[in-house]
């Protein structure tokens, strides 16, 4: 039974393992071998990119050397080595990542076009907030760079043992981190958006404080609690951002910028594991009450900004409450119906479908899901054009393309294939499409020929400009679009007989989302003007601007009916909204006055402290990015991230032992190991090592894994030797278990996945004995596999706030293993120095896991059915039995107590809410979800035909806590108490009719 012990073991190794793995290096990719590698090497960085990013990595070279010293003089801390930037293009994908241990920086040189946050520069933003990142947190951090934490971990295990095996199954399995760096999300991010006064790269826009003025005037801010940490839906987390800036701004206007950095390297005390004693001692004030003083600051002036408002609102009918996102709506060319994009009940904003809904009755139609950007009717009103990017490129990029739905026939067509194509407009004439083209970061028009499909760029532009929402005008002889080269919107008319621009509105203020009129004599648009995004026209003849809403959120994305109706995007505290102004009536702009206050927040206000020099390298007013150094470019050569360490102590069979995880991955995540070790005074221990290569499209890999144990309990296989040994064998044994697997993943889809392994593996064991009155060792090896694995997974869940802790969706796995073993059945001749004598068992074997998790009318309430199923085709010792009892089977038993080589399993659960958001904080834990799950289970391990009288049953309790730890650190609590109904016995032991209790701790839960 040793062999079974393993398996177990293994598994919590994968657990244990899989927690690093997690945490500290990238999520699982496509590997992406098409892609060919550059390098820029900088005086303080080395920029990686790859073919058709090197504009944005020349840039992102120029901007980093730029902000260097601005953003290390403001927190009095130089790096000792470069930093590394990963420029990627392979999607159309925004973000930026710091990955602070690893002296890494991953920037995506797709423009951010996100409806919570203004425009601004991307490149200059992202750089310099990831890099703000970089240098506050690891200003701040307790100890080496080369020890982001330190586990404390536990397994136990049941009492009742088997004689032939060395421990139960486990029923405590938990891992626990300190973290080296500790810094709340507001913090965090408020100090990366703040950056450095004087760059402006990031700016407290009217995008900004919309969220915080219908926050604070809803009574919906954040707790100061609430602000600390993410795991919250896309607005939730917007919050935290945009809560921090604010906050963070608040602080440096009260306390200067020296209070910033004070903080931050406050935290660099080994036992500061929260934010308030470091803002105690910076500031001399309590953090709750600070953040009183800032939420009545904030009440108190959004009150008095809004008065002039209030008495004349007119923000329309809204018509689509449902959903945090609800966008770009436009008319049908007869007005019956509107067509927009909805985030429906979804939790986040990515998760988007296209409606259309019926006015007179009410009635929605999903035409399509994934849908972004904003879409446009066919002259005819038969067909809507749209873009998306669910089909999957070469490789498995994702980029947007154009698609056009039939509404008549109900059927879709891709008219574009990896083009990176968004925002199509329909031309009057119904013969071409207009669209936007992204490349290296830079926005470019397009029009297609729709009876040909031949395609023509209309614009050259080559220096990262952003551009929005093209529109053709009526005669088709122009294009209406807002761009963007700084901060905010400004709109365009580009005649296309020549090209030539023509400035439409160009101010400080953001105007954005312009169509004509149904005429053409005028434009409706989005505008910022008094600080709150409103839908103005302009006649372009006559210059006169006319306001048509007055809201307290924001207007955005305006569409005229044939009537004259205005449709728009109302943000409201809960998020977008569809609202309707029928028979519109213009609003005189001192009704819709946003009244400045004495106390309003000075963002980047505050004399600074960093060197004249530093701050003089950048004059936000003069950078040119479309003028760049003759940068040296080379090919990739690895770069590995410094070998990080993560010391464990482990409670392990009533033992302590004491070891480190360490890892290192190559700065393009394309080769890279993670391993382990931990050691008792017995002279037991653990070893792993995976080894991973994703330089091919499959991921190779290679584990291995050794533990011996030295222990007084003898199993099986020594029972054997006993009777072929004449003289007294001791009782002490030491059990040396070894197991490689080598073998290739192939990602096939964001869903599926295919492993397939060789496995080998060898189990000896070692013995002392006394003959002739001398002391000996007697070893032998009483297993040897080996094993050709094959695994098909389906994971396809719902991306939810409550995705770990109740998700809903499917995983579904099958295996087939073929198995070649060898077994001790004795010794050739009756001495124990003999060779071993094996019984082979070749065989094949296989294996289903297939859980289905469904919710319910019930918010939040689920029902979770589970399916586990075995077979092994031939008769084989007990050695190689399926086991179903234990954390992963029937739960009312123990893991060994019920066996066999056939296996069939079933679990039902039902689980709901018992607190969807607690918002509670001890120390440096904070609670967040409780959920609770009431199960019953079903099933047995057997060799002959099923006999559903010999199955098992139990019912039982789950209780689930969501937390975090040290802010940032997922920390999932579960409790399982089961009852056995059935009792029976299995080896010489009595299973059944008892409780039986686990628990887990760890990143995530083990289900």
């Amino acid at each position: 039974m040793i062999k079974q012990y393993l398996g177990v073991i293994l598994i919590i190794w994968y657990i244990l393992t899989g927690i690093c793995t997690k945490v500290w290096t990238q999520p699982e990719d496509y590997n992406h071998p098409e892609l060919r590698w550059y390098s820029i090497e900088t005086e303080h960085f080395f920029i990686h990119f790859h073919d058709g990013a090197e504009r944005t990595a020349k840039v992102v070279a120029k901007i980093a050397e730029e902000i260097y010293e601005p953003v290390t003089s403001l927190y009095l801390y130089k790096p000792k080595s470069k930093f590394h930037f990963i420029i990627r293009d392979h999607d159309d994908y925004s973000n930026g990542a710091a990955f602070y241990y690893d002296n890494k920086i991953e920037i995506w040189a797709t423009t951010m076009n996100f409806v919570l946050r203004g425009t601004h520069n991307w490149l200059r933003n992202v750089v310099t907030h990831e890099f703000t990142h970089m240098i506050s947190l690891q200003s701040a951090r307790k100890i080496t760079q080369r020890i982001p934490a330190i586990y404390l971990q536990a397994i136990g295990y049941e009492d009742d043992r088997r004689e032939d095996v060395l421990h139960g199954g486990p029923n405590v399995i938990s891992s626990y981190p300190i973290a080296m760096t500790v810094m709340p999300g507001w913090f965090a991010e408020g100090i990366a958006q703040y950056q450095v006064p004087g760059l402006n790269y990031d700016t407290w826009d009217s995008h900004r404080d919309m969220i915080l003025r219908l926050a604070t005037l809803d009574n919906k801010l954040l707790t100061y609690n609430e602000m600390g940490v993410f795991g919250k839906n896309s607005l939730g987390n917007e919050k935290v951002y945009n809560h921090g800036y604010a906050f963070v701004s608040f602080l440096a206007d009260k306390y200067g910028l020296e209070a910033l950095r004070a903080i931050a390297h406050n935290m660099k005390g080994f036992f500061s594991f929260s934010l308030d004693g470091a803002i105690k001692k910076a500031t001399g004030k309590d953090a709750h009450e600070l953040y009183q003083n800032w939420a009545s600051t904030l009440r108190s002036q959004y009150t008095y900004q809004t008065r002039a408002i209030h008495p004349h609102k007119l923000e329309g009918t809204i018509i689509e409450p449902v959903g945090l996102a609800n966008l770009h709506p436009v008319w049908s060319p007869d007005g019956t119906k509107i067509a927009y994009i909805t985030s429906h009940k979804n939790d986040y904003l990515s998760k988007t479908e296209l409606l259309l809904r019926d006015l007179a009755t009410g009635k929605t139609k999903s035409i399509s899901y994934g849908v972004n950007y904003s879409i446009s009717w066919s002259p005819d009103g038969t067909k809507l054009a749209y873009a998306n990017k669910s089909a999957q490129s070469k490789g498995g990029s994702r980029y947007f393309d154009i698609y056009i739905y039939d509404l008549k026939r109900n059927k879709e067509q891709r008219i574009t294939k990896g083009l990176r194509a968004h925002s199509p407009n329909w031309s009057n004439d119904g013969d071409r499409l207009l669209f936007i083209v992204v490349k290296d970061g830079t926005d470019n028009l397009a029009v297609m020929n729709l009876n040909d499909s031949s395609i023509e760029y209309v614009s050259n532009f080559r220096n990262g400009e952003q551009i929005h929402n093209p529109q053709w005008s009526p005669s088709n002889k122009s294009i209406l679009f807002s761009m963007s080269k700084g901060n905010g919107q400004d709109i365009y008319l580009m005649d296309l007989s020549n090209s030539k621009l023509t400035p439409l509105l160009v101010d400080p203020a953001d105007s954005r989302e312009a169509i004509f009129s149904i005429d053409g004599r005028k434009i409706y648009f989005s505008w910022d003007k008094t600080g709150i995004f409103n839908v103005y026209s302009r006649d372009l003849f006559t210059k006169e601007i006319l306001q048509w809403t007055n809201v307290i959120g924001g207007a955005f994305m305006p569409s005229v009916s044939p009537t004259g109706d205005i449709v728009f995007s109302l943000f409201t505290s809960e998020g977008y909204k569809i609202s309707i102004i029928k028979n519109p009536k213009s609003i005189h702009e001192s009704k819709s006055r946003y009244l400045t206050y004495k106390n309003d927040i000075k963002l980047a206000s505050v004399e600074s402290t960093i060197p004249e020099a530093a701050v003089e390298e950048i004059n936000v007013q003069n950078f040119n990015d479309s003028k760049i150094p003759a940068y040296k470019i080379k090919p990739y050569s690895n770069h590995y991230s410094p070998i990080a360490f993560l010391p464990r102590i482990m409670v392990d069979y009533g033992t302590l032992k004491v070891g480190t995880y360490f890892y290192s991955y190559d700065v393009l995540n394309k080769y890279g190991f993670i391993a382990g070790f931990d050691l008792n005074k017995q002279g037991d221990y653990d070893l792993f090592a995976l080894i991973e290569y994703r330089n091919l499209g499959p991921t190779l890999f290679l584990e291995v894994y050794n533990q011996v144990q030295h222990t007084s309990v003898e199993v099986d296989s020594v029972e054997r030797i006993r009777r072929l040994v004449l003289e007294e064998i001791s009782d002490e044994f030491k059990y040396n278990l070894t197991e490689v697997d080598a073998g290739v993943r192939f990602k096939l889809s964001d869903k599926n996945e295919l492993r397939a392994a060789f496995i080998f593996s060898r189990y000896t064991a070692h013995n002392k004995f006394f003959a002739l009155g001398q002391e000996n060792t007697f070893g032998f090896n009483y297993f040897t596999g080996r094993d050709i694995s094959l695994r098909f997974t389906n994971r396809s869940f719902k991306t939810s706030v409550h995705s770990d802790i109740n998700p809903i969706g499917r995983n579904f796995s099958i295996g087939y293993d073929r198995k070649f073993n060898k077994f001790l059945i004795g010794f050739e001749v009756d001495d124990p120095f003999s060779p071993e004598i094996f019984d082979p068992y070749n065989y094949n074997q296989f294996s289903l896991e297939w859980s289905e998790n469904r919710g319910l009318p019930i918010k939040n309430h689920t029902i979770n059915f589970d399916i586990q199923a075995g077979f092994i085709d031939t008769q084989v010792d007990s050695f190689f039995n399926f086991f179903g009892g234990g954390l992963w089977g029937n739960r009312g038993y123990p893991y060994f107590s019920i066996e066999g080589r056939k296996l069939l399993l079933g679990r039902f659960t039902y689980r709901f809410p018992l607190a969807n958001h607690l918002d509670i904080r001890f120390l440096h834990l904070y609670f967040d979800k409780v959920f609770l799950g009431v199960f019953y289970d079903f099933g047995n391990a057997f060799n002959g035909d099923i006999n559903l009288g010999d199955f098992k049953s139990s019912i039982g309790l789950q209780l689930r806590l969501d937390s975090f730890s040290f802010y940032s650190y997922p920390t999932k609590f579960s409790f399982d108490a089961a009852y056995g109904f059935n009792k029976f016995q299995n080896a010489d032991q009595i299973y059944g009719k008892e409780w039986r209790f686990y628990f887990g701790l760890a990143f995530g839960f083990f289900d």
